[in-house]
């Protein structure tokens, strides 16, 4: 097999994307899918097992799924339920998973595919809880919700997590310029 053929034939890569609840990562993933990336969310996941059991997409019930599912089904039951759509993606482009929050994922992730680049997203809480309530999906709710969903992310591992990233894209600007800092960003990486 000669060399472009087998570049040709080699798995896409991962970018893993990770932050707080609110700090953009639907932007940066919607900017990656304009990039010809095929974008998969751990949080699709997540609500489609809420859906499944019959129950509103809430903060408090989206969050209570995650949990449980973990508890029933041990720490990387997420990532574990999202490798055969990684696998299949991989298979035609590079892929971006978007919202991981836990170091397990992450070692299950690794044990699965090797190497992954990380980008870490992050904004300040007030932020956050503003776009958030601005954006107006059921899990996010706010004030008293923001806080509980916060605690819990950060409780899981998202802080050792954000510390491995090859990249951290700081979000305190307009829509704009995180598309454009997103740019820039997968442009150094290769992506």
């Amino acid at each position: 097999m000669s060399e472009m053929q087998s570049a040709l034939s080699m798995p896409g890569r991962v970018i893993v994307l990770c932050g707080p609840p609110g700090s953009g990562k639907g932007v940066v993933a919607g900017r990656a899918a304009v990039r010809g990336l095929t974008v998969l969310s751990l949080g699709d996941v997540v609500r489609a097992e809420t859906a499944d059991r019959g129950l509103p997409e809430t903060t408090e019930n989206v969050g209570q799924t995650a949990l449980s599912m973990r508890e029933e089904q041990g720490e990387t039951i997420v990532v574990d339920r999202l490798m055969p759509s990684l696998s299949e993606a991989r298979e035609s482009s590079d892929v971006l998973i978007d919202g991981m929050r836990q170091t397990e994922e992450l070692e299950r992730l690794r044990e699965h595919i090797g190497d992954v680049t990380i980008v870490a997203l992050t904004a300040s809480a007030q932020a956050r809880a503003g776009w958030l309530a601005e954006r107006g999906r059921g899990e996010d709710g706010g004030g008293e919700e923001f806080a509980v969903r916060e605690e819990r992310e950060w409780n899981w591992g998202l802080e050792h997590l954000m510390s491995q990233a090859h990249a951290i894209i700081l979000n305190e600007g307009s829509v704009e310029e995180l598309g454009e800092r997103t740019d820039m960003i997968l442009e150094t990486l290769g992506f």
